[in-house]
């Protein structure tokens, strides 16, 4: 069994960053993270050998997100997400967190975690391990999804650059 300790150090904030670019708020991105471990921690003890453990977290992370908003579509119409702002007073920066959320929510669940794994700074392979699309489609993917939010910021009167 690998070092679960050091797994959980080496991965816990990176994964609560991916789920709370998913999901909006931090009390479900953390439910979500913790899940996850726990999961993970199961299959370890029950002997399943898991390769590339930072690769499969960040995988079943985006599958519960995936989840997460599937169920909580039959339950609400508009999702709204708790902002953790250093700053409470910057309204240009509520404002633009705003925007980029609402573009975000635009975007099927695939296309959010592309976005949100990219924006971690993940490789186009580390990318493609993670969410299991073929390395040589994640470019084009982003691409087109990165296109797809520009034009929702755009109807939404919201410069990028």
């Amino acid at each position: 069994m690998t070092d679960f300790q050091s797994i959980y150090n080496g991965n816990y904030n990176k994964l609560f960053r991916v789920a709370m670019k998913m999901v909006g708020n931090s009390d479900s991105a953390r439910d979500i993270v913790h899940d996850v471990f726990v999961q993970f921690y199961n299959r370890e003890t029950e002997g399943h050998l898991i390769l590339y453990p930072s690769s499969w977290l960040y995988r079943v992370v985006i599958n519960k997100c995936m989840d997460f908003h599937k169920h909580a579509a039959k339950f609400q119409t508009i999702m709204h997400s708790d902002h953790e702002s250093a700053d409470d007073t910057d309204d240009l920066k509520e404002h633009r967190i705003t925007m980029v959320q609402a573009a975000l929510s635009s975007l099927n669940p695939h296309e959010r975690a592309l976005m949100v794994l990219y924006s971690e700074g993940m490789s186009y392979k580390e990318i493609a391990e993670s969410t299991g699309m073929r390395f040589s489609s994640v470019g084009k993917t982003l691409s087109r999804t990165l296109e797809k939010l520009e034009n929702e910021l755009k109807k939404q009167k919201y410069e990028l650059y």
